[in-house]
């Protein structure tokens, strides 16, 4: 895959955030992404569904404004592009990971279709930065076998069963198209890479803060002998706002932060929360089949499996991935945030949100 040069020093700097845009703004990696741009003086334009959620979720700051809008529905909000300096486009849709029978057809209208429709009315209202969330999903686990993967290595196919990741491949192959119509002078697109995304504010919850809140209250009694890539959301969200002023469009920056076992980010989440046991490891079989009894019995009940057979599977297809973020840290000047303190600052929001027990402190337990 051939790719655009690195980012000159000519590219915009910090006088060029005056304005954002963000899509997706009250999910873990967006109140991040707001919290950030607010904290360095930019005024925020959050694109919500539901503003009233919003106003809850996100800070009270003179800087926020809510803008009622749908990414599947662009023309909706598209007057509030008008005069951005760049927008962050981080809605997605990703239900599948613990919800089975997700709707297709919404994801690939979310995930993919969105895209092109928000960058071309980017391009209408002059913006001139453009922010892609894409995702390690999208790379191919297997190519480069003996050394992570990295930039070069090419996506999976847009055809896979794996709906979330084939909506970002196919995603990834719309903004490139863009990009090179645009040309140099047109809106610069880079693209940012992340891992499983963990930390603070998770108030969907994503399925990382499902697995902590199952954990910490001692829901799961057992998980696969698997590990992952963890990455901090507010490193993530440092990593975005960085590409927004230095990247290169048509770029792509893996922010994969460091791979992990299920065992350590378990003993982590105990040690953290100061509740709840360490599932016990068993293999990935075994954990795919509980998977499927869980899914069986939420059918029955009307409520959401603690783990889903996708999910399960997406964290075998971790346990061999391995990614290097070198060029985020290189050209972004990206910096991650060891495990330990993720996962503490994490347990102490879910404290503060009454989603843990008010005693609970830190444990020794190991």
């Amino acid at each position: 895959m051939t790719e655009p040069s690195p980012a000159s020093p000519g590219l915009p700097g910090d006088a060029a955030l005056r304005t954002a845009v963000v899509t997706g703004p009250t999910g873990l990696l967006g109140t991040a992404v707001v919290t950030a741009l607010l904290d360095r003086g930019t005024e925020v334009r959050a694109v919500v569904r539901d503003e009233e959620r919003a106003r809850r979720v996100l800070p009270a700051h003179p800087d926020l404004r809510i803008v009622r809008g749908d990414v599947t529905d662009v023309p909706g909000f598209a007057a509030a592009l008008s005069g951005a300096d760049a927008v962050f486009h981080l809605a997605a849709y990703f239900r599948e990971y613990y919800q089975p029978n997700a709707d297709r057809e919404l994801l690939l209208r979310t995930n993919v279709t969105a895209v092109e429709e928000l960058l071309r009315a980017a391009a209408d209202s002059g913006v001139r930065t453009v922010v892609h969330t894409s995702s390690t999903g999208a790379l191919d686990p297997d190519a480069h076998r003996g050394r992570p993967a990295d930039e070069s290595t090419p996506n999976g196919s847009p055809d896979q069963p794996h709906a979330y990741r084939a909506s970002k491949v196919r995603a990834e192959a719309v903004v490139r198209a863009f990009a090179e119509r645009q040309g140099p002078d047109g809106v610069r697109v880079p693209m940012v890479l992340p891992g499983w995304m963990w930390g603070p504010g998770d108030q969907a919850p994503t399925s990382a803060g499902r697995l902590f809140l199952a954990v910490a209250s001692g829901a799961i009694r057992a998980l696969p002998r698997v590990g992952n890539h963890v990455v901090d959301a507010r490193d993530v969200a440092g990593a975005l706002i960085a590409a927004a002023l230095r990247g290169e469009s048509g770029r792509r920056y893996v922010v994969a932060g460091s791979w992990h076992s299920l065992d350590e980010i378990c003993r982590g989440i105990v040690r953290a929360a100061g509740t709840g046991t360490v599932p016990r490891p068993i293999p990935a079989a075994v954990a795919h089949g509980v998977a499927g009894l869980a899914e069986a019995k939420a059918r029955l009940t009307g409520g959401t499996p603690v783990a889903t057979r996708t999910g399960i599977r997406t964290l075998t297809e971790g346990d061999r991935a391995r990614f290097s973020s070198e060029r985020a840290r290189r050209e972004l000047g990206v910096v991650f945030r060891p495990l330990e303190q993720t996962l503490a600052d994490q347990a102490a929001w879910h404290r503060s949100h009454r989603q843990l027990p008010a005693g609970a402190a830190p444990s020794g337990r190991r």
